[in-house]
């Protein structure tokens, strides 16, 4: 994967990731609890997710294909 692919591929990846962080904080904004807990876990989680993703695509083992 070239460098400008894999900048391409990381802010698209980083633009969702802020929409979808931006539903969980107003999930964790409503009234009940249950939505405060789903808005919470789903935040954490997208805190572990894309991180792991872009180091992936950034150390190379998304594209393992290899040119002998």
């Amino acid at each position: 994967m070239t460098t400008r692919l894999k900048i391409l591929v990381s802010l698209i990846l980083s633009l969702l990731s802020l929409d979808i962080l931006s539903r969980f904080l107003e999930w964790m904004n409503r009234p009940s609890d249950a939505w405060f807990y789903a808005g919470a876990l789903g935040a954490l989680a997208l805190m572990v997710v894309v991180p792991g993703i872009l180091g992936a695509i950034w150390r190379g083992y998304i594209d393992s294909q290899k040119r002998p």
